[in-house]
């Protein structure tokens, strides 16, 4: 087994690698210049998509539990009752 040299140091070896000069801003993804980083202001639709984005498989397992109980007895039974309570909250034809 080869003893490594007692200079080398792994942190100057890999320390000394480029850092990228842009990075992404973590409230909404936008590439940012690292100088440039702290006058940045998020524009809210992009906030709100990038946050869309990272909730993407919750709000779909969400759906599908949605789905999946208004399929169920109870939950057609709920729908088919909604409906009835709106169609009996609408004024009459005199108003």
């Amino acid at each position: 087994m080869t003893d490594v040299p007692r200079t080398f140091r792994r942190d100057t070896v890999f320390g000394h690698f480029l850092q990228s000069r842009f990075m992404p801003c973590p409230a909404c993804g936008i590439s940012l210049e690292r100088l440039a980083a702290d006058e940045h202001d998020c524009d809210p639709e992009r906030r709100l998509d990038y946050t869309l984005f990272h909730l993407r498989e919750e709000i779909e397992r969400l759906e599908a539990g949605i789905a999946a109980y208004l399929e169920s007895a109870r939950g057609r039974f709920e729908s088919w009752y909604a409906e009835r309570q709106r169609l009996r909250q609408q004024p009459g034809p005199s108003g």
